[in-house]
């Protein structure tokens, strides 16, 4: 018999480290995105230059580390704020630019750094520069961004364009891989207003002002700084007054940018930006049309057609007006792909006279998720109860989010999922401070009444909002742009003798919209739905128990919501100019909670006292600089 041999198994030692060198770069990617996030999102106490230097710190550690971070570090470069006065004053004798032109200088010698940079974020224009000093500024930026041959985004860097020479528009236009562009464009030197009749059968009607025609060369120049971007996705063309945009000249642009998906046009006169402009779209995924006074409701009409609008799945027309509830129903049943659709103006779209609706629904679409609907004009409500019918009747089974300002009765709500807050934790504190201001705005005093539209359960009921007004809505605003600056005696007055309007509001504050549907839900909370009777097992009376009621629909699959795009703003949805749009700056150079990089120095380990603290607070701070966050040019479709 042979014996049967036994044998251990070998130990194996693993060298600390070598395990970590077999980690994939793809990996520790994911690490510095965690650390970015950690850094930048809302809320944090740090900012970019803390990010910044986190990654080089850890880059410096190792050789494995400085693979990936050196990717994460050019690869999306921000410098916010004013630069150091150190360097500026003493060191480089500069009133401004001197991280830019450092950045510059390594760039230009380590062209193995450039191909990483994507995303480039310079400093705003600084408050010092004026006219020559600008074009300096500007061509210091140019200079930047030809340094970077793989440039795909600017963001936060929005100079105004005239149609005269510049060598930052030139840089950018020679960028091949760009994927989105934001133009401002201004009035020429060489422009002169003329007058313009809206239509040819009005000649009884005054006459607009209107920008004359862009001269040959001009259009030329405009053309040809689009010819390099075959990769760009994303086009904003936003008008100030005077400027303009010949309208040939939008179709010869739009199709020579054969990846363009998204398209935002705002402010444009109706000499530029009109119903032939719309026709001549190419096929988009995304569009956004805002304050353009040329765009009809026959216009829209045949934009609507399946060969042309197949791809798209976000529109969004903000002030434009939209007035024919048939022309929205056309949209709604011929984009096919339609999943965001968004209308903001004063009007509500009606029925023409003399058409009644019997069936139902009227407004329908298969594919819609997602419904901003906001009109300001409080006396006619035609358009919300029809579509509040529609979504009754199931005519937008894939809708899931609805976002609706100026649900003034609550009847949208009530065909929504029950939710048991809307407002948020600050809305009670906005009016704090404002003594003249009647109790009836800070805190609307709603009372119950039977709805005349009845929805649902019988306990339905909807609020005639008895608030007095002083909000003032422009028709191509957003309703929530709060007006504080009204005569408030007569709003005083009016309150001490307890009269209040028995009209609602034609534009409140975003606060005070969830304010109002916060109040129905605490009332409908008051008022019992069900009760619960128990009884033992000899049949005798045990309790009874009275469930709480609410406002919505338990099988409802929608979401309401009343929160703006951009996070802590009273406008519901995003705009290109005024405070917290994409033009506004200041919280780049709000440094009144700026960072200085002491959120680093240890708290309650005696690290901040002595010698030792000194030495740690020289490492760690620098100069203060306000916390910028990005708006997403996808948050405007």
């Amino acid at each position: 018999m042979v014996p049967k041999i036994t044998t251990t198994p070998r130990r194996t030692y693993t060298v600390r480290g070598e395990g970590f060198k077999k980690l994939p770069e793809e990996i520790l990617l994911v690490v510095l995105a965690e650390l970015k996030k950690s850094h930048l999102e809302p809320g944090s106490l740090s900012c970019s230059t803390c990010w910044m230097r986190d990654l080089m710190n850890l880059g410096l550690s190792c050789k494995k580390w400085w693979g990936a971070a050196r990717c994460m570090l050019y690869g999306d470069i921000q410098l916010i704020g004013c630069d150091s006065v150190l360097h500026t004053k003493k060191k480089f004798k500069l009133k401004f630019g001197t991280r830019l032109r450092l950045l510059r200088r390594t760039l230009r010698t380590r062209l193995d750094l450039a191909e990483y940079v994507k995303v480039l974020k310079v400093p705003s224009m600084p408050d010092t520069a004026k006219g020559k000093e600008q074009e300096e500024y500007l061509e210091l930026v140019a200079s930047l961004i030809m340094a970077c041959p793989n440039l795909e985004r600017l963001p936060g860097f929005y100079p105004t364009y005239n149609h005269e020479f510049s060598k930052f528009v030139h840089a950018l236009s020679t960028r091949k891989k760009l994927t989105e562009r934001v133009w401002v464009i201004n009035a020429s030197p060489f422009q002169r207003q003329r007058r313009f009749n809206l239509s040819a059968d009005a000649e009884y009607l005054t006459p607009i002002l209107a920008p004359s025609p862009l001269l040959p060369e001009q259009c030329i120049d405009f053309m040809i700084h689009h010819s390099n971007w075959k990769s760009l996705k994303t086009l904003f063309l936003h008008c100030n007054p005077g400027g303009t945009i010949d309208s040939p000249l939008f179709t010869n642009i739009f199709y020579s940018l054969p990846s363009l998906e998204s398209l935002h046009v705002s402010s444009f006169p109706a000499t530029s930006f009109n119903d032939e402009t719309l026709l001549s779209l190419p096929p988009l995924k995304s569009l956004r049309l805002d304050n353009l006074p040329g765009i009809t409701a026959n216009g829209l009409s045949s934009f609507g057609s399946p060969a042309r609008t197949d791809s798209l799945t976000s529109l969004s027309l903000i002030g434009v007006p939209l007035l024919s509830l048939p022309v929205l129903t056309r949209l709604f049943s011929h984009l096919r792909a339609l999943t965001h659709f968004t209308i903001s103006q004063a009007p509500s779209p009606s029925l023409p006279r003399g058409i009644e609706i019997y069936l139902h629904p009227y407004l329908a679409s298969p594919t819609l998720q997602y419904l901003h609907w906001e009109f300001t004009n409080p006396d006619d409500d035609t358009a919300t109860e029809i579509l509040a019918k529609a979504i009754l009747f199931n005519g937008f089974p894939a809708l899931r989010t609805l976002r609706a300002p100026t649900d003034h009765d609550g009847i949208l709500q009530r065909l929504c999922k029950p939710r048991e807050r809307i407002e948020l934790p600050a809305d009670r504190y906005r009016n704090m401070g404002l003594a003249n201001i009647p109790h009836s705005q800070s805190a609307p005093n709603l009372s119950p009444t039977r709805s005349t539209f009845s929805l649902g359960h019988p306990g339905h009921h909807s609020y005639n909002l008895s608030v007095n007004s002083s909000f003032v809505k422009s028709p191509t605003r957003s309703a929530f742009s709060l007006n504080l600056d009204k005569d408030k005696s007569s709003h005083s007055s009016q309150h001490s003798s307890g009269e209040l309007s028995g009209d609602r509001e034609q534009g409140m504050s975003l606060a005070t919209a969830r304010r109002m549907a916060q109040h129905r839900i605490d009332t409908a909370a008051k008022q019992p739905r069900f009760h619960i009777i128990l009884w033992d097992e000899r049949g005798q009376f045990v309790e009874s128990q009275a469930v709480a009621g609410f406002v919505g629909r338990i099988q409802s699959k929608i979401f309401y919501t009343l929160k703006p795009d951009v996070e802590g703003s009273d406008e519901a949805i995003v705009d290109i100019e005024g405070p917290g749009g994409l033009l506004d700056m200041g919280e780049e150079s709000n440094v009144r909670d700026g960072c200085t990089g002491s959120w680093n120095l240890g708290s309650g380990s005696g690290a901040t006292s002595g010698s030792k603290g000194k030495k740690d607070r020289e490492r760690w701070w620098h100069t203060e600089r306000g916390r910028w966050r990005e708006i997403p040019l996808e948050k405007f479709f």
